[in-house]
């Protein structure tokens, strides 16, 4: 679970094993500061109507061409594997 948390802060399993417990925790309560909404996990109105807004522009972009990135898990790391590409409906 350790070496899970490193990895969302973007450590390496050489810098969780290179640091302390109070470094690690203390990195990683500032991860969780750094990365916690602060408005005890709601959106704005002004976050919801342009969330809103984007689902309209893609909902009308009817046979839109999308593609995404893939990856494969090589060691500790993500490595470029292809990229796939679907038609929306």
């Amino acid at each position: 679970m350790i070496y899970g948390l490193g990895a969302a802060m973007g450590w390496t399993v050489q810098d969780v094993k290179a640091s302390s417990v109070w470094e690690f925790w203390t990195a990683f309560q500032g991860y969780v500061e750094a990365n916690s909404p602060k408005q005890g996990n709601k959106l704005s109105e002004d976050d919801k109507d342009r969330i809103w807004q984007r689902m309209q522009e893609l909902e009308a972009a009817s046979g839109a061409i999308l593609s995404t990135q893939t990856y494969v898990l090589e060691g500790a790391h993500l490595v470029p594997a292809g990229v796939v590409t679907f038609e929306v409906q």
